[in-house]
């Protein structure tokens, strides 16, 4: 790679260890990946921020790196933690854990990050605009920031992302570079009636298209422009989880991609798929485990929910109460919480018996075994290590069989 005299610099500690560290950690990186020069990122989104995934390893290098005195180079946002900080003790959480989440929340503070804890921060907390060289971690943030709003990211290791923090740039290779941006596969949606989807379905769509892409960049012809930023979340999380999916051109929707001859840059795709109902249809009952049993957890929130899902939730119960032995856990960022907590919509959910949780991922909330019902495809497809039993449904069922239908 060909250097700067200021990254030089830096990769020779005259800027300090932490810039040292990171420097050397990155173009180590750039050589595998054969880049031939580093980039200025201006945005960074941490996935390694939890304890739970980076360990005392992870711990170690990041209050290392605050030690030296290191501040965050551009704004930086983090995804969640493992614990929700408010409520990790009523939660069951493991003090020793939460003991160490909360250094390591010290440390990336004393830093400069963002507080966000969500997996979602271009919902809320990450400004970014189209063309924006970024660096972020979190498969489901990556694939939105590429496909959604036209940014550009490589999808981040844990700890890459924080040393891309520490110094504001990332090797340029993969998603960076133009060549790597070209539609590859095209999809041709047949006869669907997006009046009728749900987030649910266009995951469901997304996970489709993530299993036939792998790692290929997909063009999808047909989803209408006025799609919401929720479908389009839940697109983004199940082509991601789907395959290795972290860009789709979806024509109409992605800046770069107002038809098909943008999207391909011109070059006719490598192949072309029709979507129908029927493959839909066989990827829901993929997903979907347990078809017409009796749910015992409802988990929402993955990605973590919006202001808007969160009152969809809380109109969703109306007043009533989960049904017995049955228990609904609503996961979201803590920005969303403060406004939707102002509105009324989350007193209205704890008062149908629902939880409400912020900071983190249902992943680290100790659940023993049972029936899991989500809206979530990212949910459903990776709890298999949890829950053995598994129903994939719209959001406004779950949380009906969670209180009882309507009467």
């Amino acid at each position: 790679m060909i250097l700067t005299k200021k990254e030089e610099a830096m990769l020779k500690g005259e800027y300090g260890e932490g810039p040292e560290i990171a420097m050397s950690v990155l173009t180590k990186l750039g050589d595998v990946y054969g880049a031939d020069r580093m980039i200025d990122v201006e945005n960074v989104h941490i996935d390694g921020s939890a304890y739970g995934w980076i360990n005392d390893a992870g711990l170690d290098l990041v209050e290392r790196f605050c030690r030296s005195g290191m501040t965050f180079e551009v704004p930086t946002t983090l995804n969640p933690a493992s614990i929700d900080f408010d409520q990790w003790n009523e939660l069951r959480i493991d003090s020793s854990v939460a003991e160490k989440q909360f250094r390591l929340a010290t440390a990336f503070k004393k830093m400069g990050a963002i507080p966000t804890w969500t997996c979602a921060p271009y919902q809320y907390g990450a400004n970014l605009k189209y063309g924006q060289n970024v660096a972020w971690g979190e498969s489901n943030a990556v694939a939105f920031a590429n496909t959604v709003i036209g940014a550009r990211t490589e999808k981040l290791g844990d700890l890459a992302d924080v040393c891309a923090a520490t110094v504001g740039k990332y090797p340029k290779f993969g998603l960076y570079r133009d060549e790597n941006r070209q539609g590859q596969i095209l999809f041709e949606l047949d006869d669907l009636d997006f009046r009728t989807f749900t987030s649910t379905d266009y995951g469901i769509l997304g996970f489709f298209i993530g299993t036939i892409a792998g790692n290929r960049v997909p063009v999808v012809t047909g989803v209408p422009k006025n799609a919401t930023l929720d479908q389009l979340k839940s697109y983004c999380t199940a082509a991601a989880i789907g395959g290795a999916v972290s860009l789709s051109h979806i024509c109409g929707v992605t800046p770069e991609a107002q038809d098909i001859t943008d999207a391909c840059a011109g070059v006719n795709p490598e192949e072309k798929i029709s979507v129908g109902i029927g493959e839909l249809d066989d990827t829901r009952d993929k997903l979907n485990i347990l078809q017409g049993g009796r749910a015992e957890v409802v988990c929402l929130g993955c990605p973590h929910c919006s202001v808007e899902e969160l009152a969809s939730v809380a109109q969703s119960i109306k007043c009533r109460k989960l049904q017995k032995g049955v228990r609904l856990f609503v996961f979201t960022s803590r920005m969303a919480k403060a406004l939707a907590r102002e509105m009324g919509v989350i007193g209205a959910i704890e008062a149908g018996g629902g939880k409400v949780i912020a900071d983190t991922c249902w992943n680290f909330i100790p659940m023993e075994d049972s029936v899991l019902m989500t809206d979530s495809v990212k949910m459903a497809w990776t709890s298999s290590q949890k829950f053995s039993k598994i129903i994939l449904d719209s959001m406004e069922k779950c949380v009906e069989v969670a209180v009882g239908a309507k009467s």
